[in-house]
């Protein structure tokens, strides 16, 4: 015979033993649970609740880090002898593996104490033996309990199973942990839904998603101050770069005068941080630098990596004091106050054109001009034009996620999923070539003429020839995708979706037809 599945049942009230036995009486049974002593726990999750919107929680006690996944299956292993922020920090095991996978640059913070019961519960017949195993978690919070029950069914005893997962099914009620116990889960989304009206006029629309970008850049100011992680600077330097791009894209929308001086203002805030996340990017690929390299040069990339921390260090104090400035605060407010009405925007000749057909043209033209960029790459095409591809190619993209709200979803999606494996490999290709160049300029300015400098050299050399040859495979990949991105059946996907008035011509002739 074989086992049934076991079943996952989440009781937002606690478990009710003497409840529970009350519906086995009748059957003989009951469900008996040990003394388990109560441990004290800390959930942990990071600033885009990464655990949480994956339908688990992370808990850690003195003795052991569990995940709790809710609709499914319970993981745990030894917690770390001392305090940790990054899942690459924790001593190996089957949670530091999923977290890695799951969120491998993202800080992990406290969301809330918990007490917390880990128990197996038996349901036993009236001769006592066990007909299922019920692996249990309880967690309270002040005068709150949520539990978390899985069960284990055993060979033989199919209706027994059943008997209990149907009373237990009855006890379930709405209510997930976060509701259940007050916890503190982040709703940080570095991807907010922009709500669009497709016949409102472009200046409307335009506020709103400008709206949007500047408060993921807001979200992201504390965490950047406080330096948890290097993903807060880099969700500020993206959601502002969509801000900058979107108002260039919707050309005409604004006034000449006051999108001249909004391109000022970005630059301004920017520009301090450039040299921040340059310095980050390479940190962050430490590992795979030296494994680039043979071990010979790992001396001197010891040395390359000293200079890039401090490098970044200075660079963070800089961005740090920019945004508690009095100048950073008052310009992004002003900035933020600008778009919060649409009618006292300053408007150009394009403002109150309607909004979908607007920006299927803006996309459209987009898509044509990366085209016509992209039937011009070969082997043999400078770096510079694979560059102007990838900005192009940058524009596009957020020109379509800033409109996706207008088009239909799942076509908008499956062409963003082509465009943004493309870019993957172009965005690949541009740090190969800047880290070139960003090695050049630490052994120019590096000082002495010492053993280290010699092995910073040795290691340079080594580490720019590997990047080179990287550079060289991703240019064949760009080529290779570039065939795909605007092939005759891609081209006919966004002129399908996006070329409005062939579109609208095209209903009228069929209209008439009929």
């Amino acid at each position: 015979m074989n086992l049934p599945p076991s079943q996952t049942f989440m009781l937002p009230t606690g478990i009710n033993l003497e409840k529970i036995n009350a519906k086995l009486k009748d059957a003989d049974m009951t469900l008996t649970g040990n003394t388990c002593e109560p441990q004290e726990g800390t959930l942990l999750d990071t600033f885009d609740a990464a655990v949480y919107n994956s339908d688990a929680l992370l808990i850690q006690t003195e003795s052991d880090l569990i995940r709790i996944c809710w609709s499914g299956d319970i993981m745990a292993q030894t917690a770390p002898e001392s305090g940790w922020q990054f899942a690459r920090d924790l001593p190996l095991g089957p949670v530091r593996d999923l977290l890695l996978d799951q969120s491998p640059l993202r800080a992990f913070t406290p969301a809330g104490q918990v007490t917390l019961i880990r128990d197996t519960l038996l349901l036993l017949d009236d001769e006592q033996k066990t007909c299922c195993r019920i692996e249990s978690v309880s967690l309270n919070r002040g005068n709150n309990t949520w539990s978390w029950l899985r069960t284990r069914p055993m060979r033989g005893y199919n209706d027994s199973h059943a008997l209990i997962c149907d009373i237990l099914k009855k006890l379930e009620k709405p209510g997930l942990p976060a509701g259940v116990l007050k916890l503190e889960i982040s709703d940080y989304t570095s991807k907010p839904v922009i709500r669009l009206s497709e016949n409102a006029p472009a200046r409307k629309s335009l506020c709103a998603i400008v709206q949007t970008f500047l408060q993921v850049t807001r979200r992201n100011e504390p965490g950047l101050i406080d330096d948890l992680d290097t993903e807060f600077l880099h969700q500020w330097r993206v959601s502002l770069r969509k801000v900058r791009s979107v108002l260039t894209l919707f050309k005409g929308v604004v006034a000449t005068e006051t999108l001249v001086q909004l391109k000022q203002d970005f630059k301004d805030i920017m520009q301090d941080t450039n040299l921040m996340r340059d310095r980050d990017v390479y940190l962050l690929s430490k590992d795979d630098y030296f494994a680039l390299v043979p071990p010979q040069a790992h001396p001197g990339l010891e040395v390359l990596f000293d200079l890039l921390q401090q490098d970044r260090n200075e660079a963070f104090g800089k961005v740090k004091t920019m945004l508690k400035s009095k100048r950073y605060k008052k310009q992004i407010k002003a900035i933020q106050k600008l778009f919060e009405n649409p009618k006292a925007l300053p408007k150009g000749p394009k403002a109150d054109a309607p909004s979908k057909v607007f920006a299927a043209g803006l996309i459209l033209k987009r898509y044509k001009k990366v085209c016509t960029l992209a039937g011009n790459i070969s082997d043999k095409t400078p770096d510079e034009t694979i560059h102007a591809l990838r900005i192009q190619c940058k524009k596009l993209r957020y020109l379509i996620e800033s409109a996706q709200p207008l088009f239909d979803d799942k076509q908008v999606k499956r062409l963003l999923k082509n465009l943004k494996g493309l870019q993957e490999h172009l965005g690949s290709f541009n740090d190969q070539s800047v880290q070139q160049a960003t090695l050049a300029q630490c052994l120019d300015r590096y000082p002495g003429t010492g053993a280290n400098a010699k092995a910073l050299a040795e290691s340079i050399g080594a580490l720019t020839a590997m990047l080179y040859r990287k550079q060289l495979a991703e240019r064949r990949m760009i080529i290779e995708n570039l065939s795909r991105f605007y092939s005759p059946d891609t081209q006919g996907a966004f002129n399908a979706l996006f070329d409005l008035k062939n579109t609208d011509s095209k209903q009228d002739n069929t209209q008439v037809d009929s």
